[in-house]
């Protein structure tokens, strides 16, 4: 190289050390590395922290810090004609002319090999190479040489041109092989038809339509269709207790390894044996690169680390400290922003409704945190990626289900998948993590490992929870649990009176837990993986020491499999939704006064004395209850139901009919969870504004 302080253009560099698969070797990461500590070096980032950003699209106009530079740099490349770093305290005293005589010079000198040997470390810092050196060379490939898709996207491309031919000819534009087939299924799924039924419907197209038409004649020829597309699902029998499935290693197995029960029904023999219990499976994979494979989402796959964040808001879940926490963790992922964050969810259901039989089906969706918020929760990409067979509720038996999807997304993280970008024309190594879970709070249980009933419920107390048990109401609860979250000097920790009664709160709030140290936790106190005991089967014979009085790890969850898994600074989150269902349930019961559902009932009037300064309430010695002033007479609750089921109007499809839901003019019933926020949200500010004392609507409106 000509001179230890001159800068090159980043390209130039990256050509000059390809091996001979074309692919950027390590001088060239130890070249870039070198780059970032000459910028460090400059006053501007030695005081600020922040430099200029030379990548194409800020062009040396915007600040950002080393982090955001170096991802820039990653995905964007140099802007052109930067070949020497005058912004960044590199060749101050060069005009454009002296730089431009260096640049045409450079490719003539030989390569300096001592770099990448003096900077070594910096590689051992930044990047595995092993793992990410196709990800870089994929990263910096020349934006105007179009690649040939790979061989996968090769065969689907073929496909999907040869089932999109005409449906016949002088047919309108749009009407193909493919379309008529999706629609038929589509429309097998939403009315539930059988396969005869479909096979009439084939018919009937095959021989009304012009004889040149290649519509299918059969259901079977119209699977076959969908199928050669390339999306494949998996059925995988699982024992009838739910202790393991039928997979890997066991997958031949004829019974149980934990209750011995027959994997088969008696009846059949050969490949017709039909098994106890199936589920299904549906890999991710070939989903997400269809997302690249597209031209409606493919660009949009980077749009979380394009787009910019305003200060101090949260627009996409790529704006909040744990995605960033975790791209610092790992900046070798994160440099490439073609890598997928995934989320996952999860929740039972009963298919059958109202019907009155008893059946819990589970399904696990995970979506693509990549896309921009309006795109993120749209139908279609939202993948169904397992559906958990009932009739029995899976309880701790959750993680046996979820042993495919873990060991895809492993393999997802470690090696990756060749992927074709079809916004770029560019192949690439695609990898995924997950980044967190939502769910429930029984639902978070199941996934976390934590159980959530009982004193120790709350997952982030602890084992530390001020929770107790109450005299009269045996149940445990958790009021007064808050004060020790405020600060030290707050008034409200010394206040006797509007909380527990001569009680002042000292402890400070629990610590935070990292990653390590919860599973050093698990750990220690012997938690088991349920998959090497046999999903429910082991309880209550192995749970852990001290479970419920100095923990609650029923389990150490599948989740802890995942490399990145400890590294992450939120795993689990809470659907607010049904947490909304259920405290508008608690205070419209209460108000209402419903038997049997009123949180305000004998038992918890008894317990009262013990917890609060709130005498107006006490039973007093005659046995008379007084009547809470949160508490509606007859006559409002009248004018209520009727302001609801007469007054209240909202656009089409944007609530049900809550006229029925009001229940005999004494309740509200048949709710679902949009109906509650809706209520909340929208109702719930002024409906009680002439109904109830002004402090008492204050409270609920949170005015």
């Amino acid at each position: 190289m000509a001179g230890s302080g001159t800068i090159y253009e980043l390209r130039n560099w990256m050509y000059m050390h390809r091996d001979a698969n074309g692919r950027v070797t390590k001088e060239y990461l130890a070249g870039l590395e070198t780059f970032m500590h000459q910028a460090d070096s400059t006053p501007l980032a030695q005081e600020s922290g922040k430099m200029f950003c030379p990548c194409r699209k800020c062009n040396n106009s915007k600040l950002a810090n080393r982090e955001n530079v170096w991802k820039h740099l990653i995905n964007r490349g140099f802007t052109p004609n930067y070949y020497i770093w005058f912004q960044h305290g590199e060749g101050y005293n060069y005009d454009q002319n002296e730089a431009s005589s260096s640049n045409s010079n450079f490719q003539e000198e030989p390569v300096n090999h001592h770099l990448h040997n003096e900077h070594s470390y910096h590689q051992e810092e930044m990047v595995d190479y092993d793992r990410v050196h196709d990800m870089v060379a994929d990263a910096f490939v020349a934006h105007d040489e179009d690649e040939e898709p790979n061989i996968d996207a090769k065969k689907f491309y073929g496909m999907l041109n040869a089932a999109n031919q005409p449906l016949y000819s002088g047919c309108r534009e749009g009407l193909s092989k493919l379309s008529l087939a999706a629609r038929m299924m589509n429309i097998k799924t939403d009315h539930n038809l059988p396969e005869s039924c479909m096979n009439e419907w084939a018919d009937l197209f095959k021989e009304y339509l012009p004889e040149d038409n290649v519509s299918a004649d059969s259901y079977y020829e119209i699977q076959k269709l969908v199928y050669s597309l390339g999306l494949p699902s998996e059925m995988i029998d699982v024992c009838i207790d739910n202790c393991m499935i039928y997979w890997g290693d066991d997958e031949k197995l004829e019974a149980c390894r934990f209750c011995k029960k027959p994997r088969f029904k008696p009846q059949g023999r050969g490949l017709n044996r039909v098994p106890y219990q199936r589920m299904w499976y549906l890999p991710i994979t070939d989903r997400l690169k269809r997302l690249y494979q597209s031209e409606q989402t493919a660009a949009n796959m980077r749009w979380h680390a394009e787009h910019t964040q305003t200060d101090g808001e949260m627009t996409h879940p790529s704006d909040a400290r744990a995605w960033k926490h975790f791209n610092k963790v790992h900046p070798d992922f994160a440099s490439n922003s073609r890598n997928v964050y995934l989320g996952l969810c999860t929740d039972g259901f009963n298919p059958f409704g109202m019907s009155g039989r008893q059946y819990s089906l589970w399904p696990v969706f995970l979506t693509p945190y990549n896309l921009p918020p309006e795109m993120c929760m749209q139908r279609e990409l939202l993948f169904l990626t397992i559906l958990i067979p009932g009739p029995n509720h899976p309880k701790r038996s959750l993680d046996v289900f979820l042993q495919p999807l873990i060991k895809e997304l492993k393999d997802l993280w470690s090696t990756g998948v060749r992927t074709y970008d079809c916004s770029t024309k560019t192949n690439f190594t695609m990898r995924a993590m997950l980044l967190w879970t939502i769910s429930d709070f029984p639902a978070y249980g199941m996934l976390s490992g934590w159980t959530t009933h009982g004193r120790l419920a709350c997952p982030y107390c602890n084992g530390t929870t001020d929770a107790f048990q109450l005299k009269n109401g045996r149940k445990t609860s958790w009021f007064d649990c808050h004060r020790r979250f405020l600060p030290i000097g707050h008034p409200y920790r010394r206040n006797k009176n509007l909380f527990r009664h001569k009680r002042v709160v000292r402890d400070t709030s629990p610590p935070y837990l990292t990653g390590e140290q919860i599973e050093a936790q698990i750990d220690y106190y012997g938690a088991n993986e349920t998959v090497r005991w046999g999903g429910n089967w082991h309880v209550p014979r192995n749970m852990p020491d001290s479970y419920g009085v100095h923990h609650n790890w029923h389990k150490k969850s599948i989740f802890w499999e995942l490399p990145c898994w400890k590294d992450l600074l939120l795993r689990h989150n809470l659907d607010v939704m049904h947490i909304e269902k259920n405290f508008f349930e608690n205070i419209m019961n209460t108000i209402l006064n419903v038997p049997g559902k009123t949180k305000d009932n004998i038992k918890s009037r008894l317990d009262l004395p013990d917890i609060c300064s709130r005498s107006e309430l006490h039973i007093k010695s005659n046995g008379q209850v007084p009547v809470p002033i949160f508490r509606l007479s007859s006559e409002k609750k009248s004018v209520l139901f009727n302001w609801v089921a007469s007054e209240v109007k909202f656009p089409d499809g944007y609530v049900s009919n809550l006229s029925r839901c009001v229940e005999k003019g004494q309740k509200f019933s048949g709710m679902k969870s949009h109906d509650c926020h809706v209520f909340m949200q929208r109702l719930l500010p002024f409906a009680f504004a002439e109904l109830l004392p002004t402090n008492v609507h204050e409270a609920l409106a949170g005015s």
